[in-house]
């Protein structure tokens, strides 16, 4: 498909394939519309499983190319013949089109995309983030690399680096240093650099204010000074007190513990005055 004689806003993606649990060593695996499963993209899989990757991370991966599979059945261009003219008209429609739902936003509607006047924290919208179109870049990038250094696929990974053509990668490289990354990819978008959310004073004094008690102000106080994440107060859990729970069996004291307590108390014995300053009356 010609991405000048085509419209890419006027794309849509078919309901083609699905993502389900596999049976085997790859717990996810994506499925064509007969319910085959996409040799290519489990073979893939198995050797990202082989790489110690967690379930999550292969999820993500097998809706990521379940998404570059559709896109190619509507740009007719089979997975080993895509080229980076592909790769570009993919990132750019996904930087205009909307996410597939599959119920319309009800409550949610209000506040999508918008940001919370108090933590300032964003809403989430119907649009593909720049960490998401990022995240698919390196996905397909690596799908690709497996199938060049297998000797099938292209001859040429479809996803380019951003290289420039003065340079060449590690040029100059201190050998007492460590490599780092290599360059981003051509077709990454920019990330927008967070701003770091906060609360006004005001509504700290509130919140201090609405509790009833200091030692509810203390433990909030403790959460927000030692600058905990947010899972790691929420995953908080009360401890019993020792009186709650059955009382220690008392320990046994060795001979040696006995031996040596007695030597201390004879040699503290020996070195005490029995003068009426020191002495202790009962």
């Amino acid at each position: 498909m010609d991405a000048a004689s085509h419209d890419i806003q006027l794309i849509r993606l078919p309901r083609w394939g699905r993502v389900a649990v596999g049976a085997g060593a790859v717990p996810w695996l994506v499925f064509d519309e007969e319910g085959g499963v996409v040799e290519p993209i489990r073979r893939f899989l198995i050797d990202f499983v082989a790489r110690d990757n967690r379930p999550g991370s292969v999820r993500s991966y097998a809706f990521d190319l379940l998404r570059w599979w559709r896109w190619l059945r509507v740009v007719q261009v089979e997975w080993d013949r895509a080229t980076s003219a592909e790769v570009r008209d993919f990132v750019l429609w996904l930087r205009v089109t909307t996410k597939p739902r599959s119920s319309p936003r009800t409550h949610s509607a209000a506040t999508a995309g918008t940001t919370n006047t108090i933590t300032k924290k964003p809403y989430l919208d119907d649009l593909y983030k720049p960490r998401t179109i990022r995240h698919s870049n390196a996905v397909l990038r690596s799908f690709y690399e497996f199938w060049i250094e297998s000797g099938s696929g292209p001859l040429v990974n479809p996803v380019p680096l951003a290289r420039s053509a003065r340079r060449r990668p590690h040029a100059h490289h201190n050998p007492l240093d460590p490599y780092g990354g290599e360059d981003r990819l051509r077709y990454d978008p920019q990330v927008p650099r967070r701003r770091p959310r906060q609360m006004p004073d005001e509504r700290w004094n509130e919140m201090f204010a609405a509790l009833r008690s200091n030692r509810d102000r203390a433990i909030l106080a403790l959460g927000i000074s030692n600058a905990a994440r947010a899972s790691e107060l929420l995953g908080e859990a009360a401890e019993p007190t020792p009186s709650a729970g059955p009382e220690p069996a008392p320990r046994r004291r060795s001979r040696c513990s006995l031996s040596t307590t007695s030597q201390r108390t004879r040699n503290a014995s020996a070195h005490t005055t029995t003068s009426p300053e020191t002495r202790s009356w009962p």
